[in-house]
């Protein structure tokens, strides 16, 4: 039992390394949305997956993901026009007040997970693949405590001769 749980878990941890190597090779990339611009589309802590820009930025009503000089921002195009595209978070009463160029989109929403966002941005944390670790090593030790390769030398108690 105990070599057949950690031949699932690594399966399980070896597929996911594999699929998100292979989805990042292909330009896909995960972003945490951070505000509630974008709600109700893409709530405050939800996790969204980009794919690599048209190279003219996208057309009204895509949702992109670009850079602005206070780091990225994933909303939606409103308006394109030669100075640049016009964008807009879903929650705001009013357009952006920049212009973005099409340069400066890095990706295009194609899906999202609601709430996965804060696992993203725990692990982007110092001390959040750390802890992850140390939480490994905790279930590594209480696998051996409880489930000990003999199992009979577990119930058979030892007796000390007198």
């Amino acid at each position: 039992m105990k070599r057949a749980g950690a031949v699932l878990l690594l399966a399980v941890v070896l597929a996911i390394a594999v699929g998100g190597a292979t989805a990042w090779s292909h330009g896909y990339r995960p972003y945490a949305v951070r505000t509630g611009s974008m709600s109700p589309s893409y709530p405050t802590g939800a996790l969204v997956v980009d794919v690599p820009p048209s190279p003219d930025g996208g057309a009204p009503g895509s949702v992109i993901t670009f850079r602005t000089g206070g780091g990225l921002v994933t909303h939606r195009i409103v308006e394109t026009s030669p100075a640049g595209l016009t964008t807009k978070g879903d929650a705001n009463p009013a357009p952006d007040a920049w212009t973005i160029p099409p340069e400066n989109v890095i990706g295009r929403v194609i899906a999202s997970v609601p709430r996965l966002g804060y696992v993203l941005v725990f692990f982007k944390q110092p001390l959040g693949v750390v802890a992850v670790m140390t939480g490994l090593w905790a279930l590594i030790l209480l696998w051996q405590l409880f489930l000990p390769e003999d199992a009979d030398a577990a119930t058979t108690p030892t007796v000390l001769p007198v």
